[in-house]
């Protein structure tokens, strides 16, 4: 009798049926894990974000840095303000999310947007004007006081506000640094908003589009994390208020900030 020696095709073709059902299955379980993971790194990146600007408001008798207008979109952090917080201790790597695919990807085009004289061999700027577009929106009130009051939706428990001191009665509740979550306003989809594709200043620039960090998919976030002013974060499912069958954004109309 001859000795049978290695696998017919039909076990090889079960073995990497079993195989592809196994990867199948594990898979989306591996993805949710890994986003899971990029989230809990993102809470704390936004943590030492707030714990910088405390720092600032310690070193200016309470008072945070106060943008000058509120012509830019609420990621848009002055120079000079960074370098404070680099010289806190924090890196450049801590101003975005390790979820944004895009500001992962072409970091550089976000990081000198407005201001080309990066040294990093100081890591810092040379130069102390111009902002750098950060992977994070700094609920600050500007020096003209000339934003619009923050949309409330009907299960607020206070009213948002812009802030400017670190002095508030409040300050587990006062929201300061939040994740990215804009949407640039198109119809027929899920909420009336494109979350995935945003064309600002870097699209015109260099094609590359803004985007919400933590995305289900181009037309739904799934969420952002909230860094308050007395340091602590939470993670808050997207949840917004929808009128005529479009969420409502809590500041500004294309794009839209929601949180």
């Amino acid at each position: 009798m001859k000795k049978r020696n290695g696998f017919t095709l039909i076990e090889l073709l079960v073995v990497i049926a079993i195989i592809a059902l196994l990867m199948g299955i594990l898979m989306p379980a591996l993805q949710r894990a890994r986003e899971l993971a990029r989230r809990q790194s993102c809470s704390s990146r936004i943590r030492q974000q707030v714990l910088a600007l405390v720092m600032y408001g310690g070193d200016n008798d309470s008072k945070l840095p106060l943008p000058s207008t509120a012509g830019n979109w609420l990621q848009d952090v002055a120079v000079n303000t960074v370098d404070f917080m680099l010289d806190t201790g924090m890196s450049r790597k801590m101003f975005y999310c390790p979820s944004n695919a895009n500001q992962q990807k072409y970091n550089d085009l976000f990081w000198t947007y407005s201001n080309k004289s990066w040294n990093q061999r100081l890591n810092r700027f040379d130069n102390d004007t111009g902002f750098v577009v950060s992977g994070y929106c700094f609920l600050l009130q500007t020096t003209a006081n000339d934003r619009p009051e923050i949309v409330r939706y009907p299960d607020d428990g206070i009213q948002k506000m812009w802030i400017k001191t670190t002095a508030d009665n409040r300050p587990s509740s006062r929201e300061l640094v939040i994740d990215s979550i804009l949407g640039a306003p198109q119809s027929n989809t899920k909420y009336g908003f494109n979350f995935g594709q945003v064309a600002g200043g870097i699209y015109s620039q260099s094609d590359v589009y803004d985007r919400t960090s933590h995305l289900k998919n181009d037309y739904e976030p799934t969420g952002g994390n909230i860094g308050f002013l007395d340091s602590h974060t939470e993670w808050r499912p997207f949840d917004p208020e929808i009128q005529n069958g479009a969420a409502v954004p809590r500041y500004g109309t294309n794009p839209g900030f929601f949180w």
